[in-house]
């Protein structure tokens, strides 16, 4: 793939005969379509394959948030790329093709920032997740108006739930967060960053447990 300079026209995107013109991060670029080939993969390719599309599978419905959470470290690519990348090294396990996740190794965000320390979350009644942590405002580059940005993935619905716009304070040392009632009975993953108000720099995100719904 080449990078080049745009002249009187600008630059190009779409496909010109065998070329295709795109821009990414502002930077224009031009590469050709791809030849076919008629070699089988290997099967060490056919596990890279499947555990790309593992990754994204799981991945891809939170992908705005993690473009947003590796902002900071994305370069030639994009944050999503990296967290899939991390992903398929570090949090998929079992043997092709049944793979599995290791939840405590997933990163939805990865940054300079002061984490959240020692949250505990609990659901007490149907619809409910009440969550609690220690306020560390001041040690490090933690700030009081930071923002606790709570992400839950229910596997047995495949679908996830997260606080963004809406995110309180790391000072709050609490927060009550609405989820579907259908999620009853269902267990949560938990994972929890620290972001700053204007959205400019996250915590590495941890994972904070998990969670039986009422």
């Amino acid at each position: 793939m080449g990078k080049f300079i745009k002249g009187l026209m600008g630059g190009f995107s779409g496909k010109v005969g065998n070329i295709i013109g795109s821009t990414w991060n502002g930077i224009d670029y031009m590469r050709s379509l791809p030849r076919p080939s008629s070699k089988a993969p290997s099967d060490l390719q056919l596990v890279q394959r499947a555990k790309f599309g593992f990754a994204n599978g799981f991945l891809g419905p939170v992908g705005s948030l993690i473009n947003l959470g590796f902002r900071t470290q994305a370069s030639k690519k994009t944050g999503f790329n990296m967290a899939i990348a991390h992903v398929i090294a570090e949090a998929i396990t079992g043997t092709y093709p049944d793979f599995e996740l290791d939840y405590t190794k997933v990163l939805f965000s990865k940054g300079s920032l002061e984490g959240i320390w020692n949250m505990v979350g609990s659901s007490t009644e149907a619809g409910e997740i009440n969550f609690v942590w220690q306020n560390n405002t001041g040690i490090g580059t933690a700030k009081e108006t930071d923002k606790v940005v709570i992400l839950m993935y229910n596997a047995a619905k495949s679908k996830f739930v997260y606080s963004l716009e809406n995110a309180v304070n790391r000072s709050a040392a609490m927060v009550s967060i609405a989820v579907p009632d259908s999620f009853s009975g269902d267990t949560l993953q938990v994972w929890v960053a620290a972001m700053t108000p204007d959205k400019a720099n996250f915590s590495t995100s941890i994972h904070a447990g998990e969670i039986v719904m009422a």
